[in-house]
C-alpha cells in the first residue's frame, strides 16, 4: 500500500500547512496562521486535527487531504448530532501512481465511517467537486442571496444599482425591536429551529471567540422577550461599509416586517446594505421581513468577495447529504474566514 489514510495528528500540522501552501494556494491564511488553523481545525474532543490525510508511506509527505469542520467543534454537546461541513479537499496533481486517482474518494469514505456521522455539506464548491458530489448522490444547489439597501445613502460605492426601499418613519410592528446584545450575558435560551443545530455556546465559541474577525450579535425582541439572534459582521471597503448577516438562531419564518428596525440599524452603522445568504429558509418569510432577493444576472450588484474585493455578483454553490430538511448560512463550513491576513 502506498498510503496510510488517517486523521492528522498534532505533530503533522507543519505537513498540513505546507501542503496547503504548496498545493492549494500560496500564502493561504490557514498556511500562514497557526492560530487560525487551530481555531478552525484543532478538534475540541480528540486532540487531532480535523483533516483526513493520505500519507505517502514512501515519501512521508501528504499527497491528499480532506479538511472538515464538525458542528461540535464549537459546542461539544452537538457531538451526537454528527453534522460535518467540508473545507479544503485536494489531491496533488504532481504525483503519479496507481492509487492516487481514487484517493480523494477514499478520504471521503473514511469520514463517512465516523461513528456519529449524520450529515455533510460542502459550500463554495468547484466545478470538479460538483461533478463528484453528484456522483455521490448529494443534492447540489446555489445559495440564495438577499439584501436590504440603506435608503439614507444616495451614492453607493460597494453595491451597484441596488433596489432601494422607501424611507420609513414608523415601525410596522411596534412589538419588535432589534438591538445589539452581549452574547455572553444572555439569560435563558433561544430555540434552535434549523438543522444542523446550533446553540448559544456555539455562537460564543464560533464567533465571539474568533481570533481574527470581529462579530456582533443583534437580538430580535418581541415585547422584550429575546426570540432570535442574528450574527453579523461589518466589512469596510475604503470609506464604505456593509453588514453581512452570517448566522441565525431562532425562526425566520415567525418574524414580521422589520424594515423600519433594519433601516435604523443600517443608518446607525452608516452601512450601505445588509445581505443574507442562505438555503433552506422560506423565501417568502425573508421577503416579508423586508429583504430583496438578488437576481445574480440582473443589474443590481451585491458583492460577495471582499478579500480581495471584487465588485460583482458571485453565486455560491453547495452540495449536501442529509436525511432531514437542511439549512445553510453564510458562515457555515469555512465560508466566513479570512483570506487575507
Amino acid at each position: 500500500m502506498t498510503y496510510t489514510i488517517k486523521l492528522a495528528e498534532i505533530s503533522e500540522l507543519p505537513l498540513i500547512q505546507s501542503f496547503i501552501d504548496n498545493h492549494w494556494k500560496k500564502g493561504h491564511a490557514l498556511a500562514k496562521s497557526t492560530e487560525l488553523i487551530k481555531f478552525q481545525h484543532l478538534n475540541s474532543i480528540n486532540d487531532n486535527y480535523n483533516y483526513i490525510i493520505a500519507l505517502n508511506n514512501h515519501t512521508n509527505e501528504i499527497d491528499a487531504l480532506l479538511g472538515f469542520i464538525p458542528s461540535y467543534q464549537y459546542d461539544k454537546k452537538l457531538y451526537e448530532n454528527g453534522d460535518y461541513w467540508g473545507a479544503i479537499w485536494k489531491v496533488r496533481s504532481d504525483v503519479k501512481n496507481d492509487e492516487i486517482k481514487d484517493i480523494g474518494i477514499y478520504l471521503w469514505s473514511f469520514l463517512r465511517q465516523f461513528e456519529n456521522f449524520q450529515s455533510w455539506a460542502a459550500i463554495g464548491i468547484s466545478k470538479i467537486a460538483k461533478k463528484i458530489y453528484k456522483l455521490l448522490d448529494m443534492r447540489v444547489g446555489t445559495l440564495f442571496q438577499y439584501y436590504y439597501a440603506n435608503p439614507f445613502i444616495s451614492n453607493f460605492q460597494i453595491a451597484e444599482h441596488p433596489i432601494v426601499p422607501a424611507i420609513l418613519d414608523t415601525p410596522q410592528n411596534c412589538d419588535f425591536l432589534i438591538q445589539e446584545i452581549d452574547i455572553t450575558k444572555i439569560n435563558g435560551t433561544v430555540e434552535c429551529c434549523y438543522k444542523p443545530a446550533k446553540t448559544i455556546s456555539y455562537l460564543i465559541n464560533r464567533y465571539a471567540k474568533h481570533p481574527i474577525y470581529q462579530y456582533s450579535f443583534w437580538g430580535i425582541f418581541q415585547n422584550e422577550k429575546l426570540v432570535a439572534i442574528w450574527t453579523i459582521r461589518i466589512i469596510q471597503v475604503n470609506q464604505s461599509k456593509v453588514i453581512r448577516l452570517v448566522d441565525v438562531l431562532g425562526k425566520i419564518e415567525e418574524l414580521p416586517n422589520l424594515a423600519f428596525q433594519i433601516q435604523t440599524k443600517l443608518n446607525e452603522a452608516k452601512a450601505e446594505y445588509i445581505d443574507f445568504l442562505n438555503f433552506g429558509i422560506d423565501s417568502n418569510a425573508i421577503k416579508r421581513i423586508g429583504f430583496e432577493q438578488l437576481d445574480f444576472e440582473g443589474d443590481s450588484i451585491i458583492p460577495n468577495y471582499f478579500e480581495p474585493f471584487e465588485k460583482k455578483n458571485v453565486p455560491i454553490e453547495f452540495a449536501y447529504l442529509a436525511n432531514y430538511p437542511y439549512t445553510i448560512f453564510k458562515a457555515d463550513s469555512d465560508q466566513d474566514r479570512p483570506n487575507i491576513l
